[in-house]
This record gives C-alpha cells, structure tokens and sequence, in this order.
C-alpha cells in the first residue's frame, strides 16, 4: 500500500510540474498543451488516491499526515531531480 501511494504520489507531482506553464513552454510537447486540464485533473486524482490509500490503511487522521509527510521529501526530491542546478557566476 505504501508502495502503491509513493508510486501514485510520484506520478501526480511529475504531471502537475509538466503540466506547468514554465514547462509546457519549455518543452513544447503536444500531449501537455492539448490535454493540459485533463491532466491536471488527472494529477489531482493519482494524489487524492494516495492520500485515500493511506486513509484506508492508518485511518483518517494519521493517514492524511502520514501522507503529507509523506509527499514534502518526494516533491523535494523531484524538483532537485527536475531542475538544472548550475551555480551562477562567481563573485569577485
């Protein structure tokens, strides 16, 4: 069940950062333009479902913080992981 959670949480963050208006422009994919809403919905979805998951395993209240601890490190690590963290210009 923690698995399932961490994989669906995983998918809902990717497709709401994708779905961004930085990076739709950025990449210029077809599939995020035309379908932009529909996946955002479908990303809110996957993480109602993770939360639901954790809920249905830990109950209401430990399964809804479990999942929000659960999710902060797995967004931290996908923006590090997302990001091109080049360090500027040095200063004199």
């Amino acid at each position: 069940m923690i698995i399932l959670s961490l994989i669906l949480t995983l998918i809902g963050m990717l497709l709401l950062y994708k779905c961004s208006s930085k990076q739709i422009t950025k990449t210029k994919q077809q599939i995020f333009i035309h379908y932009q809403t529909q996946l955002r919905v479908l990303a809110y979805l996957c993480l109602l479902l993770a939360g639901s998951l954790l809920c249905l395993e830990y109950g209401s209240s430990i399964g809804f913080i479990s999942w929000w601890i659960f999710a902060t490190p797995v967004t931290f690590l996908l923006v590090l992981s997302v990001n091109d963290l080049k360090p500027t210009k040095k200063l004199k």
